[in-house]
Order: structure tokens, then sequence, then C-alpha cells
């Protein structure tokens, strides 16, 4: 390209030289404030509902009937004699009962535990590969 080609704008010519509109400037402003304030209120009512529904769901909604036989159900096999294999003779006992028998037999010494008690041996002497934790070589 030629110099002749080229057209070289005036400096006075780079920029608007009306001034700005203040009032659509402010007006956009204050719209994105009011739009912004609106969203905020908007979604924290919305979560206020959404965590209202649950707590009431989870926490405060009536149980089922079902649930309250199930509890009734476990409360009687909780107090009462029945039992639990007729084959074999297993007998279910109420638990406080079962807290009684349980007290008695501690106080007696008559505590079953299915290992063997023993007791534990000191480590030896560090072996030959001086591992970590074993006693240390005089």
């Amino acid at each position: 390209m030629s110099e002749q080609e080229l057209r070289h704008a005036a400096a006075a010519e780079g920029f608007d030289h009306a001034e700005p509109k203040v009032g659509a400037i402010v007006g956009f402003g204050i719209g994105s404030i009011i739009l912004l304030v609106i969203t905020i209120l908007a979604l924290q009512s919305y979560f206020n509902k959404i965590w209202q529904e649950a707590v009431y769901e989870k926490v405060l909604a009536p149980p089922s009937e079902q649930l309250l036989d199930l509890h009734r159900r476990e409360d009687w096999l909780l107090t009462h004699y029945s039992w639990a294999d007729k084959k074999n003779g297993a007998v279910r006992i109420p638990v406080d009962r079962a807290m009684e028998l349980f007290a008695q037999e501690a106080a007696s010494g008559k505590l079953f535990y299915p290992a063997k008690s023993y007791i534990p041996k000191k480590d030896d002497a560090a072996g030959p590969s001086g591992a970590p934790g074993a006693a240390p070589a005089k």
C-alpha cells in the first residue's frame, strides 16, 4: 500500500464529543440494583419455603400408622417374655430382667468372654535386622 491510500484521521475525530447521558446510566444502575435485590429476596423466600417443607416432612410430620405399630411391637418385645427359637429352647426375656441377671453375673464374677485371656509377651531384643520398635542392643 502506498502513502496515498492510507488516510490519517485527525485527533479530534477519534472520540465522541457529546456529554454522557447521566440519566440513562443512573437509571441502569438503579434498575440493576433493584433487580438484584428482587432476585435475592425471591431466592431467600424460595429457600425458606423449601427448608420449612423439609423440616416438617422429616421432623414435625406425624409418624405413619405402620411406624407406630412397629414401635408398639418393639416395646412389647422389650417388656415381655416370648420364644425366640422354640426348637432350640431360646427364650426372649424382658430388658429389665436381662439387666438384673447381667448385674448379678458381674457381681459374682461369672461373666463369659469367648476369647481365652492371656498376658501379652514383651518384645525380645532386636534381631539382626534391628527392626524398629525392638529393644535397643546393649
